[in-house]
């Protein structure tokens, strides 16, 4: 794997492009790398893939947190990729979440695989202070790149689940949550888009260890046989 190129990689919805942009502008230094998408990136650039390249050069994500980002598919992917290298790292800060509304007063209402971390609250330190926080944060990321993922699971990967979950009927989707247990008060209510409801349980079942997964992928079978051949 190669050396890191950036300390924090920058992650936002697209509503919070502008605010993403003065912390990168405040925070970024050659002393202090950084990745934002729309100031490192040049025109003709396959964005997709140099972002990804970028996220998993970059020692820690930072996530910036709105009410916009349950509709933030990207930022959403990036979050469950931080999260996925957290997990392998627990005692280093990999994913720094900063809630630009302020921490939610219901933890009921923190994005789900957020909840335990240390994160930031820009409305009480305003944007100064998050600048102050993350240079702080900066020395605890030890300088090593974050470990080799592990070889995958004999499985559907996450997006074949991803997009056959959403493919399911309503009556199927609730048959395979129903099958693997999924704890609906994690989840997104049934009023909410389908595309949605099938993240969370992806995210679900991958945060939950290494059996929820399996149980997906078998109550995914179950209610649609031949969806995942």
């Amino acid at each position: 794997m190669d050396s890191p190129l950036y300390t924090y990689f920058l992650a936002h919805a697209g509503r919070d492009q502008a605010r993403a942009e003065r912390l990168y502008d405040a925070l970024a230094s050659p002393e202090l790398p950084c990745f934002l998408a729309s100031r490192c990136l040049t025109p003709g650039t396959d964005w997709l893939r140099a972002i990804g390249q970028a996220q998993r050069r970059s020692r820690a994500t930072v996530a910036l947190v709105s009410d916009a980002y349950d509709a933030a598919y990207w930022l959403r992917e990036e979050v469950l990729a931080a999260i996925e290298v957290q997990k392998r790292d627990p005692e280093r800060p990999r994913l720094i979440p900063i809630y630009l509304d302020g921490l939610p007063a219901n933890t009921l209402d923190i994005p789900y695989g957020l909840r335990g971390l240390h994160a930031l609250d820009a409305r009480r330190l305003g944007d100064d202070g998050v600048v102050a926080e993350l240079r702080r944060l900066a020395s605890h990321v030890v300088d090593t790149p974050p470990a080799p993922r592990p070889a995958p699971a004999p499985m559907p990967h996450r997006e074949r689940i991803y997009h056959a979950l959403v493919a399911l009927l309503d009556s199927q989707l609730e048959e395979v949550m129903l099958r693997c247990g999924a704890p609906r008060a994690h989840l997104a209510p049934e009023t909410a888009p389908r595309a949605r409801r099938a993240l969370d349980l992806v995210l679900w079942a991958e945060q939950g260890g290494r059996a929820h997964v399996p149980a997906l992928v078998d109550a995914l079978r179950r209610a649609a046989p031949g969806v995942l051949s």
